[in-house]
């Protein structure tokens, strides 16, 4: 018997050897084709969309910056941040004493970006496993500590010591809640310290001056607050809070001592709270705080620059910072730890709002 090819003899070509896996895999294509432009949408799609999808950031931030925060900066940056990347930005803050909420900070609190009175209430963030090691904060501007006294001065206050004289009455931000608590201990230590060099002093003068103290406050501004319904003779505030309330019209006088501490508040980033999409606007958001504009929201709210060249400022005589008193880890161990909190406060004869630790505050090494 002989085979023959049929399809030869009627004119038909074989298919070379593969063509129908061939053909097969060419029917898929456009099926294949399909499923990873599908891939790539599920894949990119998402972050796409987050590019241009709005971002909420939390900022957390001492009492006496809410002005200036949300009625100037906030909008500002808001503005020019859709400007430049067209995404919508909402910036919401919280505002409180600036001990207490590094302590809310470290209990969980959502702030992306934390706006302290002081350096020393980063360390809690560090301490807390909220802020990295190599995380920077940077100083925002500066306001000396002053007196605040009744209008036309009627006690003659001129200097630190004159609040140790006997009958004033002063109210005071408590220093275990407030940031501007912990600056007024060491301008009211410190000039006695800087000036004449001896700390045995400048203790005596802190703890006289601490006798006269007749009502303690949580934060900075509601000392002031408490001062302004009527309560105490005189306190020790920010230059920054005293002219507002100036400008509001409250009756008062500012006494700026000869030797007084310059406060130095500042900004950092919680690193724990800051999801990548937010990452990029919280470093912008400090950034603009540094810049020329953030610079002038904050003069025209009466806190000096970092420059600290402006001359629409009252010109300070005999400034010193923290550094001249051994820097923050220093100054607070002996003038907050060791002389307010071990021998002054046991023998406050006042009924204080707030004298404990704030809360998630890790104590000292």
């Amino acid at each position: 018997m002989v085979l023959r090819d049929t399809a030869t003899e009627s004119g038909l070509s074989r298919p070379a050897r593969g063509g129908r896996w061939l053909r097969a895999w060419q029917s898929w294509i456009p099926y294949l084709a399909g499923a990873f432009l599908l891939a790539l949408l599920l894949y990119y799609g998402p972050r796409t969309a987050g590019v241009n999808a709005p971002v909420h950031l939390v900022v957390y931030a001492f009492s006496t910056q809410e002005e200036v925060l949300t009625q100037s900066i906030f909008p500002a940056f808001e503005t020019a941040w859709e400007a430049e990347t067209g995404r919508d930005l909402t910036l919401d803050g919280v505002f409180g004493p600036s001990a207490m909420l590094a302590g809310q900070i470290n209990l969980g609190a959502p702030a992306d970006v934390a706006l302290f009175s002081n350096a020393h209430h980063v360390t809690y963030l560090r301490m807390g496993k909220q802020v990295r090691v190599e995380t920077q904060s940077h100083v925002l501007g500066s306001t000396p500590m002053v007196i605040v006294t009744r209008p036309g001065n009627p006690h003659g206050l001129e200097t630190f010591a004159d609040l140790a004289r006997p009958g004033l009455r002063l109210v005071h931000a408590n220093p275990r809640t407030s940031g501007g608590g912990e600056w007024a201990l060491l301008a009211e230590y410190g000039n006695a310290r800087v000036a004449g060099g001896d700390p045995a002093v400048a203790a005596a003068r802190l703890s006289a001056i601490w006798e006269n103290v007749s009502v303690l406050s949580p934060s900075a501004r509601s000392a002031l607050t408490l001062f302004e319904l009527g309560t105490g003779d005189a306190l020790v505030t920010y230059e920054q809070d005293a002219l507002l309330a100036l400008e509001r019209g409250v009756p008062l006088t500012i006494i700026r001592p000869s030797y007084t501490i310059v406060a130095e508040p500042v900004a950092v980033i919680v690193d724990r709270n800051v999801t990548r999409t937010e990452q990029p606007v919280a470093a912008a958001f400090v950034r603009y705080l540094l810049g020329d504009a953030g610079q002038q929201h904050f003069a025209h709210y009466y806190q000096r620059p970092v420059a600290g060249d402006d001359p629409s400022f009252s010109p300070l005589r005999h400034p010193f910072t923290v550094a001249d008193l051994g820097g923050w880890p220093h100054a607070y161990r002996e003038v907050v730890e060791l002389l307010w909190q071990a021998e002054i406060e046991p023998s406050l004869s006042l009924q204080p709002f707030d004298v404990r630790a704030p809360a998630g505050a890790p104590s000292e090494p």
